[in-house]
């Protein structure tokens, strides 16, 4: 099979592609020269043209270059090309690796080659099984572990933690489903990622379905993130408020609840969900509240100072500046892993499984569960993307031991903070807040560096989720994913305007990710990749399946509907 490598070379008027084939006629390392094809920056149009030739640009059109005629580089560039006709045409047809009359490696250009340094694995544009695995446990782990603490609270300790287990083992099954149609039919219709596969499979339908509970799920993600940043974006300033106008220590340390113990935690007052008129009655319209109080306020002022620093930049047409931060995702994750661990080891263990008075009692089972499997579905949210993660491993046949490894790991990440948190916190269980960063006073040393790093992180990667979001929406609408300023404009404002409206109104990071992962679940984790294997089956047994095959993804369907509408049923 004929494979073209396009290999940009440098013009400063026009990029001309290089196309390289490494077809069976060539063999080694030197490349068939078959031609170049020249664009211009503006225009789709593309000529073919022999690789030693230069294109001049019409100079009256200086907004939309015109290619006007082709001329030879040097000399020795059309005499190479010459000599590379001469050697195909005595080549002629070839049968397996004959090696006759191929093309000499010293009369190919020197830009086709690259350095080969003995010992390495030469380039395939794959990656391997480590790094795969990594890279699906790495996409995730996030905010989640910030709240795991409080969801296994929610569902008890047996409950929680076998509730976690089981979890995994739906999202990896139905996430393979997806992985198991997307090989049957990817490279032979030429599917990019799994909406064409619905499109496929489904029909148009199928594919705006698959669009619009991805764009919610960005959402939702959007607006978790918002609550996050206001919280550590206000609490990280009040410590240096604090620091300055704060004389002694012993003050400083005082200053978040009179409950605060030796270990630097204390219970907050439960979180209200914030009403106009609750609002007018905060600190911020209070004749008694200080200037700053009415300044830097988490209730209404911080979210909208958030909106007005980030707005500029999500606005921007790329977003390739804040990629070159991911890796602090990573870091994020094993420095609130390391947070926990230290802190734990300093507690030690504050269990009670009989005396209910207790407050270290410890329940093995609360009503409460679907609050956990309602996070879960958007903590182990792989579906949208994990045709373009698996589709790198350099083992395809290995796609699924290398996923089925990547969620053993994320589960029991899941499960291990989780767990440790929940069994060593030495105040009330149900003390446990939804951001267990919450629990700790402002002071505390590690939960200041906490707050800056993950505040910093967060406003890398909350311009990555816009921009996802926005390239989604208007490529749909307008099949463009950046038709102008003003759309783009108009859907940040948009987008803006909810984060901060449930920052306000619905600060609280469990409720918003148990409701958005239960809805966006139902769709993509429950029931897209249920129905794709079902219609996937039939199509490869002329219309036919077993009674097992819909009896299992039809009640993996009415799993993800269940877990949607016991949401409305937790208590907080």
């Amino acid at each position: 099979m004929n494979r073209d490598v396009d290999v940009i070379l440098p013009d400063s008027d026009v990029a001309s592609e290089v196309t390289l084939d490494s077809s069976s006629d060539l063999g080694r390392s030197s490349p068939t020269l078959r031609g170049i094809r020249v664009r211009d920056a503006n225009s789709k149009q593309r000529t073919r043209r022999p690789f030693h030739l230069q294109s001049t640009i019409a100079a009256n059109r200086a907004e939309s270059p015109v290619l006007i005629d082709a001329v030879p580089y040097d000399n020795a560039q059309e005499a190479t090309y010459s000599r590379y006709k001469y050697y195909q045409r005595l080549r002629g047809p070839t049968i397996g690796n004959d090696q006759a009359l191929l093309i000499p490696d010293h009369v190919v250009p020197s830009i086709f080659f690259y350095p080969y340094i003995p010992g390495t694995v030469p380039l395939t544009g794959k990656q391997s099984s480590l790094i795969t695995i990594f890279a699906v446990w790495n996409t995730m782990m996030g905010t989640s572990l910030l709240s795991m603490p409080w969801a296994v609270e929610q569902a008890g300790l047996v409950a929680g933690l076998s509730l976690i287990l089981v979890m995994a083992a739906i999202c990896f099954y139905t996430a393979f489903c997806i992985l198991q149609v997307y090989g049957i039919y990817g490279e032979k219709e030429n599917l990019a990622d799994f909406p064409d596969l619905c499109m496929f499979l489904l029909g148009r339908v199928g594919q705006w379905v698959s669009v619009l509970f991805s764009a919610l799920s960005l959402l939702g993600a959007s607006a978790v993130y918002w609550v996050l940043m206001s919280n550590f974006l206000y609490h990280t300033v009040k410590y240096v408020y604090d620091l300055i106008t704060t004389t002694t220590s012993v003050t400083l340390l005082s200053v978040d609840d009179d409950n605060t113990s030796a270990f630097n935690l204390f219970c907050p007052d439960p979180i209200d969900n914030l009403t106009f008129s609750s609002l007018l009655n905060g600190p911020i319209f209070q004749n008694g509240a200080s200037t700053f109080d009415k300044i830097w306020n988490l209730d209404l002022t911080v979210p909208i100072y958030m909106a007005l620093l980030l707005l500029p930049l999500i606005c921007l047409k790329s977003a390739t500046f804040f990629t070159k931060f991911n890796a602090l995702g990573t870091v994020s994750v094993f420095y609130i892993m390391a947070f926990v661990v230290t802190k734990a080891s300093q507690w030690g263990v504050h269990v009670e499984f009989s005396d209910t008075t207790s407050p270290f009692y410890v329940p093995l089972l609360r009503s409460n569960f679907p609050a956990l499997s309602g996070m879960l579905s958007l903590a182990l949210y792989l579906h949208n993307c994990v045709v373009s993660i698996m589709k790198n491993n350099r083992r395809q046949e290995c796609n699924g031991r290398d996923l089925s490894i990547a969620y053993t790991l994320v589960a029991l990440t899941y499960l291990g903070i989780g767990a440790t948190f929940y069994l060593t916190f030495p105040l009330e269980k149900d003390c446990i807040e939804d951001n267990l960063l919450n629990n700790f006073s402002r002071s505390d040393t590690l939960t200041v560096i906490a707050r800056v790093f993950l505040l910093f992180q967060m406003m890398t990667v909350f311009p990555l989720l816009a921009y996802i979001l926005r390239t989604q929406i208007l490529y749909a609408f307008f099949n463009s994913i950046y038709p102008s300023f003003n759309h783009v404009f108009s859907l940040n404002v948009i987008l803006l305007s909810v984060c901060v409206v449930f920052a306000i109104f619905l600060p609280q990071v469990g409720t918003i990710t148990r409701f958005s992962g239960a809805l966006c679940g139902l769709v993509y984790v429950f029931t897209l990749p249920s129905i794709l294997y079902v219609v996937s089956y039939r199509k490869q047994n002329n219309g036919r399946a077993p009674a097992w095959v819909y009896i299992v993804h039809g009640f993996i369907m009415l799993c993800g509907l269940l877990n949607l509408i016991a949401q409305f049923v937790v208590t907080n």
